[in-house]
């Protein structure tokens, strides 16, 4: 009679407590995600996903959505996040190396930038992931940069931008070298506040990756005479974040690698999506020579931060390495910067 009591009890308990017993052997931790549109967004929906895929690894993630990226950053580093998801522009004051992954003009690809977050994911590259107490568990792709402007004809070359007002992520140190370089003004800015800077006439130009048309109604600061220049200005990434010493020893290598083999494709559906919402006729695409003016441009400033040591430099040159297979043909691919010739 007892044992059949107790056997009942142990039953009850697990139909009453299912979660529970899924995630025995696991330890509780936060991730902290931001995502400008919130729990709706696409980056929090794939974190749905990763956290399930992380109970596999010991971890059982509370997902908290934050819509302001210098809050979810304050939080993690002040130990109210476990981990965190944030962009690798705002990474790069917490593990330069991953960080340094969101420079300008950085990879020409998709493709490209398909192999530096294999390359920087697999376990090999473990040691560059970690910096202090922290760690870099994953990146995501989340899309190339675009140029948007409240009159097409500033995109016919980068001398019509002189003068001209730009939203600037006040912490991107590459845009405002930039900015400063086609003689325009830099207009302080955050992911949080550029939109509505750029919809409301405060700055005549930002750049986004292609989902803040829709998503931050850019077409309202476009209107019926804008242009969004077909030039890839650089990709934009998530990246998670933990304090390791909180997390079982091999979970960032387990991390690292699952989102990297599971979630490009979730991201480049997001992207293409987002790409295919903007009608044609805002598309400016650039002539040849102003393309081979834009890529000496971006050359130079991104030899700048190599010689102030702004990013990581093992970084920069693995990134110039990719560059220069994809297009030998590059100024840059024949000199001496970043590190040295390509292959060297």
């Amino acid at each position: 009679m007892r044992g059949r009591l107790l056997r009942n009890t142990l039953i009850a308990a697990s139909l009453l407590s299912p979660a529970l017993s899924s995630v025995a052997g696991t330890v509780q931790r936060s991730l902290c995600v931001f995502d400008i549109i919130g729990s709706n967004g696409d980056v929090y929906q794939m974190m749905k996903d990763y956290a399930v895929a992380a109970r596999k690894w010991g971890v059982d993630f509370e997902l908290r959505p934050y819509t302001d990226e210098s809050t979810a950053k304050a939080d993690f580093q002040a130990g109210e996040c476990d981990a965190v998801v944030i962009t690798g522009i705002r990474n790069r004051g917490i593990v330069k190396f991953a960080g340094s992954l969101d420079m300008m003009a950085a990879t020409p690809s998709y493709e490209a930038q398909r192999t530096a977050i294999v390359a920087i994911s697999s376990p090999g590259a473990a040691r560059y992931m970690r910096e202090g107490p922290y760690e870099t568990a994953g990146v995501v792709n989340m899309g190339k940069v675009y140029l948007f402007a409240r009159d097409d004809d500033w995109l016919d070359s980068w001398k019509n931008l002189a003068g001209k007002k730009v939203a600037t992520i006040s912490y991107d140190d590459q845009a405002r070298q930039m900015v400063q370089h086609v003689g325009a003004t830099v207009v302080p800015a955050s992911i949080s506040t550029f939109a509505a800077m750029f919809n409301n006439g405060n700055v005549d130009v930002a750049y986004a990756p292609a989902y803040a048309f829709t998503a931050l109604e850019l077409y309202k600061g476009l209107g019926d005479g804008g242009g969004i220049l077909d030039y890839n200005l650089g990709i934009l990434s998530a990246q998670i974040d933990i304090r390791h010493e909180r997390f079982p020893e091999d979970f960032g290598v387990k991390s690292r690698q699952w989102v990297a083999g599971h979630l490009w494709d979730d991201a480049m559906r997001v992207i293409e999506k987002s790409e295919a919402q903007i009608p044609d006729d805002y598309w400016y695409e650039p002539e040849a020579g102003e393309t081979r003016e834009y890529n000496r441009m971006f050359a130079d400033v991104r030899q700048t931060l190599y010689e102030n040591n702004v990013y990581s430099r093992k970084m920069q040159y693995m990134l110039k390495k990719i560059r220069c297979r994809e297009n030998p043909g590059n100024p840059e691919c024949t000199r001496d910067t970043e590190g040295g010739p390509a292959g060297g």
